[in-house]
């Protein structure tokens, strides 16, 4: 199942790297002020990837059950990206203290919205082409997109998030594997999963070159009063720690 699953994802990659924002990137156009509202956006839907992985283990059944502990651990060690993320922000200039209390752009919620729906309203295997697309996407793009980066002037330093990626992910492919055997099986379940993998590719399209626009407009989504009050803090007293 996974041979027949990596077949359907790479003319979904080939379409990806040919998107607007990913030709602007090899164009060597795109700015680090840019690359820098990216790597916002990337903040707020990566802090929700261990939760969302959790989550969709609960509708395991059967021999797919053996799954679970795998699962949790490939979710714990996606805890903390988005710190990276952070990090490459700031290095590149950005103010961190705001990042985390601010809603993200439009594009970037209907990215991970999407993922929750598709758990929750439609067949929760289907989460496997969204996750299938975020690990091999960097893996099979990455060195790449990553000589693209440092011609549009973005150094090593804040690509931190990137390389993470790059590396840590070669681990999660294989994980991959077992999930395409133990959870798909069947052309119904292999649809879904391509269907996932397509939709992911078009709201990553989205998310980016919102990303973009905002770089030069920079528009103010406003506070996420539920983080603001999670931590018990107000806009006025708000601060972020940053490794």
């Amino acid at each position: 199942m996974f041979s027949d699953l990596k077949k359907r994802f790479d003319p979904i990659l080939e379409q990806f790297l040919r998107s607007s924002p990913m030709t602007h990137l090899a164009s060597g156009k795109m700015t680090v002020d840019e690359y820098r509202s990216i790597l916002k956006q990337v903040y707020y839907y990566v802090r929700e990837n261990p939760q969302l992985q959790a989550l969709a283990a609960v509708y395991f059944r059967g021999r797919q059950r053996d799954l679970v502990k795998t699962f949790f651990q490939h979710a714990i060690s996606e805890i903390g990206h988005e710190q990276l993320a952070l990090n490459d922000f700031q290095t590149l200039g950005g103010d961190p203290a705001d990042v985390p209390y601010k809603n993200p752009l439009p594009a970037t919620s209907a990215l991970t919205s999407y993922a929750f729906y598709q758990i929750y309203n439609l067949n929760p295997v289907g989460y496997i082409g969204y996750l299938f697309f975020l690990e091999f996407v960097p893996t099979q793009a990455g060195p790449v997109l990553t000589k693209h980066f440092h011609a549009s002037g973005v150094k090593d330093n804040a690509l931190t998030f990137l390389r993470d990626h790059i590396e840590i992910d070669q681990a999660h492919n294989r994980l991959m594997e077992r999930y395409a055997d133990l959870l798909m099986k069947g052309s119904e379940e292999m649809d879904c999963a391509e269907y996932a993998m397509k939709t992911t590719c078009h709201l990553y399209e989205q998310m980016l070159s919102s990303a973009i626009k905002d770089a030069h407009e920079q528009v103010d989504t406003g506070w996420n009063w539920e983080e603001l009050k999670a931590d018990k803090i107000t806009p006025e007293n708000r601060t972020v720690a940053v490794a």
